[in-house]
């Protein structure tokens, strides 16, 4: 997936933050990661499935960036 369209995903979620919307990406076979922007905020969380290991984001590029090395880094493994 290209940085770009992540980009675009969380910056829907950010855009209608009072209300819910996650998007999940798949991490090679054993894990997902699901990002929600916090209601009410521009924070952006995302959680592995693998671990339930949350991590938070302030800005849409910064979450964007690590979801991108994250889903192309389990590619070349």
């Amino acid at each position: 997936m290209k940085l770009e369209h992540i980009k675009n995903l969380l910056q829907i979620s950010c855009n209608f933050n009072t209300s819910t919307i996650s998007h999940s990406f798949s991490i090679g076979a054993e894990d997902t990661l699901t990002v929600k922007c916090l209601k009410d905020t521009f924070i952006l969380e995302v959680t592995s499935s693998e671990n339930q290991h949350i991590e938070y984001y302030t800005t849409v590029d910064e979450a964007a960036e690590a979801l991108h090395k994250r889903i192309h880094a389990a590619k070349t493994n």
